[in-house]
């Protein structure tokens, strides 16, 4: 599961260093697509092969489906760590995120995602929103007993 939250640069190359845990769970690299709210979303390769297989099940005929598939996969990398952890993200993904020197690597459970520092705060604090938060919960009906 990826968690946490860091902060890390991108090199005049697009270089990315990925955080060791996050390596970690994915050792033979990641796919790199565009996320929601203008991020990307980093899947390992098995995580994203289910998320491929999952988007196949659904109708060509559906407008909203051929949106999703063009949006997931036109967009999308494979890509392998350096020897030093880092993944090259492409100029396409780089710009469309409107990343450049500090960036936000954040863990979202299966995946995680990588923001512009001034994205990831909007989103922080649309997180951290007590009422919002509340509101999340209850209409989740999660539960720590696995019931």
């Amino acid at each position: 599961m990826f968690l946490g939250e860091y902060t890390h640069t991108i090199d005049a190359k697009g270089r990315l260093s990925i955080p060791a845990a996050f390596r970690s769970q994915s050792v033979d690299g990641i796919n790199l697509t565009v996320g929601f709210d203008g991020c990307l979303n980093g899947y390992p390769k098995e995580t994203f092969r289910r998320l491929a297989d999952s988007a196949a099940g659904n109708s060509l005929g559906n407008p909203q489906s051929r949106a999703l598939n063009r949006a997931l996969f036109s967009r999308a990398a494979e890509l392998s760590y350096d020897s030093a952890g880092r993944i090259l993200i492409p100029a396409n993904l780089r710009k469309l995120a409107d990343l450049e020197g500090e960036v936000v690597v954040v863990g979202s459970g299966d995946y995680f995602e990588i923001w512009s520092p001034e994205a990831w705060e909007k989103q922080a604090q649309a997180i951290d929103d007590p009422e919002a938060q509340g509101d999340r919960w209850a209409m989740f009906n999660i539960s720590t007993r696995g019931e």
